[in-house]
């Protein structure tokens, strides 16, 4: 049934003719017809349309055109000088055109494009649009079709097609191919990547990426999605077949296959399980990086399942790593199969004490090295208090028993945290009075707050046997994020025992305008406990060097975030990581410096100093220019790499030319320089 409404209205009785004049409205099953003045014949069932012609599909696309012969169904018939805007603002403008009842129209002489083409009211010139001799418009497949396109950019033509298609701007997904990236590498010479995007169903996709190199041949990517009723995995790949090389570099001769795998994925069983894997492997160490598909050192595969009961919570996990330094050695390198985790958390009673439980246990197995397996229980109370003066108190008991068995430990990965073959137990008990005292200060714009932070740990002395093989609790730094922890260990294998105190205070400013805060900590230990912590580590002899933090923002402007720790007798900086962010309405700067200075080897871990940069700032309307750069400064002043690009982003495009270059060098990976070139046409890839 067609709707009319018009400001007057003329009908012929005898010859079934109506002619509606002033604010015509026409409506049919979602179609919505405006016009000056509209011609409407019941024998024919056309309608002829003139005067500011407006025509608005069910999905909110809308024609505009100059007049128009249609159907009574609004769906099919002849259009002139019609412009055609989707739902998103994308045009099409045609010299003239035709509907057809299959929800097919075809333009004739087009200009398409995304761009806007009005800004405060006045005309601009698109940065892109594509001509073309005729255009369809297929509704039933949401898909443009061209004959004789031409693509001009900054009213440039930069590409011709005799035929070409794309999806409409009301598909989210769809099967073509997209834009493609060019880079050039001192390894590699000039690669283009093609990549080709493939919709399976509205649950499944693909994306099949060629990269054609001049000195390496082909490289070979792909990825593939799938969203499962209850979960969700993606698996990514790539292979190449090249020609061998040594660690210097040199071709042997022959060929070998090089590639990686990396997966991922989650399913949720039921309301309180959940499952999730992450698979990561490459054939060689040096590959990913050669390639640019990673820049990590050191590849973690993992499968877990977690249940949540409550406020308690159960994992079973596996772990496997490849290491991709030179100096890793697969064999040496300890996998988890099985790592067991039970929390428990019980619910405070009148008091607001709890009830805290765990339960974990560990097989830690290498095919050329140690072996070990742990099963540790630790349980805990703990009861707040506050006094009538706003003291906070929070008074807890800890226990904690371990049984290790040990075997191949005349085989360490490092001698230094080995231990002996056999099965061997420890008994941990431990006491800790927390005490702070949050003081606050009111003023007319502003509001400070000043809290001194005090423990008391009470724990007996050692608990760390030489026959227990350390894997978990290596790598240790004092910083402000463990200064008040009762064991600052971060694993479980070490346990900080002996008697000590912690104390410092935290102190924070907030007005208008500025938000400033302060911590400051120390720890005294009442025993020595020489050979827990190493010179150097922060923690060892009896006083703790001094660690704090400090957070400055002013506005929305700067960001400031400085941590540090100073050297107990000489207050010299053993360590120093400054970073500061400027943001401005042309663009943002990150510079940051990082400075690890324990005056001797820890560990096996080397001081570093290193300062890092980074800029984007625009130049003009949609241009920016972007920049970075890393330099070592331990032991000198050595660049690391830098980079510089041009960015060119509006509503419908985004292109950019970067230039990087890299000083390090790893086997068959070179110092050199790379440039890349993408670019993002909208609704094209």
């Amino acid at each position: 049934m067609v709707a009319l409404y018009a400001d007057e209205l003329i009908y012929n009785s005898k010859t079934g003719e109506a002619t509606a004049i002033g604010h015509v409205v026409v409506t049919h099953e979602g179609y919505e017809l405006l016009a000056d003045r509209v011609h409407y014949s019941e024998e024919t069932g056309v309608v002829r349309a003139v005067g500011n012609l407006r025509l608005t599909d069910p999905e909110g696309n809308v024609m505009l055109m100059d007049e128009a012969e249609l159907t009574d169904s609004l769906r099919e018939g002849f259009i002139s000088n019609v412009r055609f805007v989707f739902s998103d603002g994308t045009r099409i403008a045609a010299r003239d055109g035709q509907r057809f009842a299959g929800r097919k129209t075809t333009f004739n002489y087009v200009a398409y494009t995304p761009c806007e083409v009005c800004v405060r009211g006045e005309r601009k010139k698109p940065v892109w649009l594509i001509k073309a001799v005729k255009v369809t418009h297929d509704q039933e497949k949401k898909r443009l079709y061209y004959k004789d396109m031409v693509l001009e950019m900054f009213g440039l033509p930069v590409a011709y097609l005799p035929y070409f298609s794309h999806p409409d701007p009301t598909v989210k997904r769809a099967s073509g191919f997209l834009m493609p990236e060019i880079q050039t590498r001192r390894e590699l010479g000039v690669t283009v990547a093609l990549p080709y995007y493939h919709v399976f169903s509205p649950s499944r996709d693909a994306t099949i990426t060629p990269i054609i190199t001049t000195k390496e041949g082909l490289v070979l990517a792909g990825q593939y999605r799938q969203r499962l009723h209850q979960g969700s995995f993606q698996i990514d790949t790539s292979g190449t077949y090249v020609e061998k090389r040594d660690d210097n570099n040199f071709k042997t001769g022959g060929h070998e296959f090089r590639g990686h795998v990396f997966s991922q994925g989650a399913l949720q069983h039921d309301k309180h399980w959940r499952s999730s894997y992450s698979l990561r492997l490459a054939s060689d160490d040096t590959y990913l990086r050669r390639y640019s598909f990673s820049d990590e050192d050191t590849l973690t595969s993992e499968f877990r399942s977690e249940g949540f009961y409550g406020r308690s919570y159960a994992s079973l996990r596996s772990l496997w790593f490849q290491g991709l330094r030179q100096e890793d050695i697969q064999g040496e390198t300890g996998f988890a199969l099985p790592f067991i985790e039970y929390d428990y958390v019980g619910r405070p009673d009148a008091r607001g004490a709890v009830y805290r439980g765990n339960v974990s246990a560990l097989a830690l197995h290498r095919t050329d090295g140690l072996d070990t397996r742990r099963v540790s229980a630790q349980g805990s109370w703990e009861i707040p208090y506050t006094t009538r003066w706003g003291q906070q108190l929070r008074l807890s008991a800890h226990i904690r028993g371990d049984l290790y068995d040990i075997s191949d430990s005349d085989q360490p990965d490092n001698p230094f945290f080995g231990g002996t073959d056999g099965t061997k137990g420890r008994f941990l008990p431990m006491g800790v009075l927390d005490i702070t005292w949050p003081l606050a200060k009111f003023g007319a714009n502003s509001q400070q707050t000043f809290e001194p932070i005090f423990s008391i740990i009470v724990a007996p002395k050692g608990g760390n046997p030489s026959a227990l093989s350390n894997e978990d609790s290596r790598v240790f730094e004092l910083t402000d994020t463990n200064i008040f922890s009762a064991n600052r260990f971060a694993g479980l294998d070490r346990w900080e025992g002996g008697s000590r105190i912690n104390y410092g205070f935290k102190w924070s400013l907030e007005t208008a305008k500025i938000r400033s805060e302060i911590l400051l900590g120390q720890s005294y230990r009442f025993d020595r406990q020489e050979g827990l912590f190493p010179d150097g580590s922060g923690l060892s002899g009896n006083f703790s060097d001094v660690v704090g933090r400090w957070d400055l923002a002013i506005g929305n402007t700067i960001d400031i975030a400085h941590r540090f720790r100073l050297d107990k007798n000489s207050f010299r900086i053993r360590r120093n990581e400054v970073d500061v962010a400027l943001t401005v309405a042309r663009g943002r700067l990150s510079v940051g410096y990082f400075q690890l200075n324990r005056n001797r080897e820890f560990a096996g871990l080397e001081d570093r100093e290193e300062v890092r940069a980074s800029a984007q700032f625009r130049i003009k309307n949609n241009w920016s220019l972007f920049g970075n750069l890393t330099r070592d400064l331990t032991g000198g002043n050595r660049p690391v790499s830098h980079g510089i690009g041009l960015l060119y982003m509006d509503e419908c495009l985004e292109v950019s030319l970067g230039w990087r270059k890299s000083f390090t060098s790893d086997r068959d990976i070179v110092p050199g320089s790379s440039v890349t070139f993408r670019i993002r046409l909208k609704h094209l890839g």
